[in-house]
């Protein structure tokens, strides 16, 4: 049985759609929303796929689960500016201004917790690995940063044949001119969940 970890931004993205499932409605009249709304589409179908089958097993580790925070806190914040009209280049110097309301803070502490825990009820949560080898190399050869390195040192060292993300940089990887390739390297398959789901 094959094994898939699945990184911090496509649980984030599932969570986001199993919360907000009512709320797209508001959607329907915004073209850019309605595009990013597809775009994390694909991981809430492939989350729900894979928790509803025996043929693989899931896996994510505890950064993962913990950056999850991180990543829903950055995607209210740039729904927040975007619905303020504050242009695309200006965001990251605005981000610092923002700020969630209470009501805002009250549901993400509320409604995550909640998700992740059906979550790790389904899938498989290890504590996260560093070695002398896999992780030096992510970050001096491929120049991961930090986080990204762990995370990807964990999944290759618990013999995951899938790395399942939205990080267009960790799925570059393997698009490298590099010879051999980075899964042949590693025995590894970074991949976005649209991907995934054509297999």
């Amino acid at each position: 049985m094959e094994k898939i970890f699945l990184d911090s931004n496509v649980i984030a993205n599932w969570v986001l759609i199993k919360d907000s499932a009512k709320k797209f409605k508001e959607f329907k009249d915004e073209k850019i929303l309605r595009r990013r709304l597809e775009n994390i589409s694909y991981s809430y179908t492939l989350i729900e796929a894979l928790i509803n089958t025996d043929e693989y097993e899931v896996e994510s580790s505890n950064l993962a689960i913990g950056e999850v925070y991180h990543v829903i806190y950055n995607e209210i914040l740039s729904l927040k500016m975007y619905r303020l009209g504050i242009p695309l280049t200006l965001w990251s110097k605005m981000r610092e201004k923002q700020k969630l309301t209470e009501t805002e803070k009250f549901l993400m502490k509320e409604s995550i917790p909640k998700y992740l825990k059906e979550l790790k009820r389904k899938i498989k949560v290890v504590d996260d690995k560093i070695d002398y080898e896999v992780y030096p190399k992510l970050v001096l050869e491929y120049k991961l940063r930090t986080h990204d390195a762990i995370l990807l040192t964990t999944a290759i060292l618990d013999g995951c044949a899938w790395f399942i993300t939205n990080d267009k940089e960790i799925v570059g990887l393997n698009k490298r001119k590099r010879k051999p390739a980075f899964s042949e390297i590693f025995n590894i398959t970074p991949d976005l969940p649209q991907n995934f789901l054509e297999l």
